[in-house]
């Protein structure tokens, strides 16, 4: 099938609880207790169920935004979904040695009027915060990250393992792959609600947790612009437990 037939539609059947489940400290570090509670209870939505009034998003400028979308039943017979990962999912020590999940396609890309924020609250002392895709007002704002073509069970390890429907809400978007492609992907926005920080600000994550986006961002060959804004991101100095030594007892090689 032809790249454009590959789930460009984001209303994806996933279930929590059951299947795959990750080490506990991996969550702790990674996803935050809350969401590892979340995700031992079960929850599932069928196709169709998950449609674009559950997601949080911008509507689309004009229709052409929208050629490759394609009807929910598609996502049955394809069995894939693009997912853009801007966070931890971009390290490939994440996202196939922790998370177990082995993207058919990857490639680096770019969201045009998003930007990076750390709104959603994690673990103080440990990790306190993780990534969220945020629209934004500014025309030259961009997102960058990694554009995956996924299984349809790999994907529900992604949504499982990152909360999504508690901690994270679907946002729809459109890539802008480095090699010249404007592909319709599913992204994550954190919920509004008790784990999104308040007054619309950030909370710095922890140096572990930038480590892991900047090395993934430097495996993709990512823009230098780009890595080195987000090196230039300020770790939080209110953590005590130095992470990346996490990562490396859960064996998530950072820089790989």
């Amino acid at each position: 099938e032809s790249e454009e037939q590959l789930g460009g539609w984001s209303s994806l059947a996933y279930s929590r609880g059951g299947g795959d489940s990750m080490h506990p400290a991996s969550l702790l570090f990674l996803n935050s207790c809350s969401m590892f509670f979340c995700s031992s209870s079960r929850q599932t939505y069928e196709i169709g169920q998950l449609t674009t009034s559950k997601l949080w998003r911008k509507p689309p400028s004009s229709t052409s935004t929208l050629h490759c979308r394609i009807q929910a039943d598609d996502i049955l017979r394809f069995g894939r979904v693009r997912y853009f990962a801007f966070g931890s999912n971009m390290n490939p020590g994440v996202m196939q040695g922790l998370r177990q999940v082995k993207p058919i396609k990857s490639c680096p890309g770019v969201v045009n009027q998003y930007k990076l924020a750390f709104n959603l609250v994690g673990t103080p002392a440990i990790e306190p915060s993780f990534a969220s895709a945020e629209p934004s007002d500014k025309d030259d704002d961009e997102l960058h990250g990694v554009l995956y073509t996924l299984t349809r069970s790999d994907w529900q390890k992604v949504a499982r393992t990152e909360g999504v429907g508690f901690a994270y809400n679907l946002e729809e978007v459109v890539v802008h792959t480095y090699e010249g492609r404007k592909l319709q992907a599913v992204t994550l926005r954190t919920k509004p609600g008790l784990l999104r920080a308040p007054f619309g600000r950030d909370i710095p994550p922890s140096k572990g947790y930038l480590d892991l986006l900047i090395k993934g961002a430097e495996f993709y060959n990512l823009k230098e612009e780009y890595i080195d804004k987000l090196k230039s991101i300020q770790p939080n100095p209110a953590v005590f437990v130095n992470t990346k030594d996490m990562y490396d007892l859960l064996r998530i090689n950072i820089g790989n």
